[in-house]
């Protein structure tokens, strides 16, 4: 009960008692016959109606009015509280719905999503896995409507691309799954490092280094943007990409020495190896770029250098083979330098 509720039942009380004193006071009046209030020429009432008519005039409004904003209230509570167990009920489904995807139990997923998209039929998470649901079970053009409709709903949503591109994948259009994931690189700056992968390895797995490279110097931009709390960049993630970095920047040093260009191949593993000492092929292929170059001195050199960081003895290998070439095997190391 609010305050002002209870303050106005107070004062209606208290107007009762006074109005109940009163009429003790004046008892003598109100029931004597010869005292009534006229209303015309020929027709009077007793001071009593009179009274309790004013009386009820007065009470009558204000007592309405409250209990009229009473019964709102408690509509409006129990609407809410109805609306709530709704809630309720949507959210276990939703969530019903998100354990059986991964499971893999489409068809239960897809019972408990519809459940909640007639209650709300512009919920996100719903939409979107609707749709994967419905391409897993093979309704892979119903798949793209959903997603598709999903994303005139939130325009700004980069996962409902992705799913529409699955989609026109499985559907074995490519040409547009491909042009939906160029309209997430072109309009949502920061975003689309899944695609830029895929596209790395479609250029590594056709031995596409220069290509391969270049979106890897992409990946490599947008990781390193992305920071711990502390201000520190994020190791783990960059790491998983030092490998990769590493491997094609070799092989790009390869390519410029498969195209008679063995100054710049060396100038690129030295920077391997500034990177990662321990790189053997990075070591052993500086030295071939020396020894391209006319300066077997030098690559006899990195050699050395390279199997006194690392101990490999394929370093020791290529330098006795370099001196049986040279017809001077007297000079290979046995056992080390």
């Amino acid at each position: 009960m609010q305050v002002r509720t209870y303050i106005g039942i107070l004062l209606g009380v208290a107007l009762l008692v006074w109005v109940a004193w009163l009429t003790v006071l004046n008892s003598e009046l109100l029931s004597d016959p010869e005292h009534r209030f006229q209303l015309g020429a020929d027709w009077s009432v007793s001071f009593v109606v009179v009274a309790v008519v004013v009386f009820l005039a007065g009470f009558l409004p204000p007592a309405t009015m409250l209990l009229v904003r009473s019964l709102k209230r408690d509509l409006d509570e129990r609407r809410e509280r109805r609306r709530s167990r709704e809630a309720i009920s949507l959210e276990k489904s939703l969530r019903r719905a998100i354990d059986y995807h991964a499971d893999g139990q489409w068809s239960k997923a897809a019972a408990e999503l519809e459940l909640v998209l007639t209650e709300r039929p512009e919920e996100f998470m719903g939409l979107l896995l609707q749709g994967e649901v419905l391409r897993n079970q093979g309704r892979t053009s119903e798949a793209v409507e959903i997603h598709r409709r999903a994303s005139v709903l939130y325009p700004r949503s980069v996962v409902l691309l992705y799913q529409m591109a699955e989609d026109y994948d499985a559907l074995g259009e490519e040409q547009v799954a491909r042009e939906i994931r160029n309209r997430v690189l072109r309009d949502f700056p920061g975003q689309g490092l899944r695609i830029m992968r895929r596209r790395r390895d479609l250029h590594l797995a056709e031995r596409d280094w220069e290509e391969a490279l270049r979106w890897h110097e992409k990946i490599e931009a947008l990781v390193e943007d992305r920071v711990s709390p502390s201000g520190e960049r994020a190791e783990g993630v960059s790491g998983r990409e030092a490998g990769v970095s590493l491997g094609l920047t070799y092989q790009r040093a390869m390519t410029l020495l498969e195209k008679d260009r063995p100054a710049e191949a060396a100038q690129i593993f030295r920077r391997l190896l500034e990177q990662e000492p321990r790189f053997v092929p990075a070591g052993i292929m500086l030295g071939e770029a020396e020894l391209y170059q006319g300066n077997e001195e030098l690559a006899l050199d990195e050699w050395k250098r390279g199997f006194t960081s690392t101990g490999s003895p394929v370093f020791l290998q290529r330098i006795e083979d370099y001196f049986i070439d040279a017809a001077e095997p007297a000079r290979a190391p046995i056992r080390g330098l």
